[in-house]
């Protein structure tokens, strides 16, 4: 019997690394996917005469109570994430966006850009970035898509990180 057991027991460290492998890691989560996953893929679809709009942004748009807004025969969700920056919107945008069906997104971007969250950047940058969201949407017909520019009120913003002249 114990002849069965060791070669068993040695396959342990091998299963456990291979589960290791397979579980994402947070730390390496550079556009946190993984924040609004589970709650993506459970959502049903559209529902039929309720369409379905989206907010997306940073933390401006993660503290509206979006719950609390009322649109008639509209379902409001919001994919806000504090701290994030448009390149980050831009990897998660598929997932928390396009892949929930909207009828409209509206984003709110480049307030944390401008603060050097990812690093340095240009208004060009942040520009290609949100234009990028806008086509992505507009390939897919049915979303319309809007945006908020935050970076017309932060023209005398001082960034804590150096930016990079367009």
């Amino acid at each position: 019997m114990s002849g069965r057991v060791l070669p068993l027991l040695a396959l342990v460290p091998l299963l456990a690394a291979a589960a290791a492998a397979q579980a994402p890691d947070p730390g390496s989560d550079w556009a946190q996917l993984l924040y609004y996953r589970d709650a993506d893929r459970s959502r049903p679809l559209p529902s039929p005469g309720k369409p379905r709009v989206v907010f997306l942004g940073d933390s401006i748009t993660q503290s509206w109570n979006l719950a609390d807004v009322e649109l008639p025969g509209v379902e409001v969700l919001n994919r806000g994430i504090s701290g994030q920056t448009t390149p980050q919107m831009l990897v998660r945008f598929r997932q928390d966006v396009v892949d929930l069906q909207p009828a409209a997104v509206h984003i709110l971007a480049g307030t944390n850009d401008l603060a050097g969250n990812t690093g340095p950047t240009s208004l060009e940058a942040i520009e290609n970035n949100l234009s990028s969201m806008v086509e992505i949407a507009a390939a897919r017909s049915s979303i319309r898509a809007g945006a908020s520019n935050p970076l017309l009120p932060t023209t005398a913003y001082i960034p804590t990180k150096p930016a990079t002249p367009s």
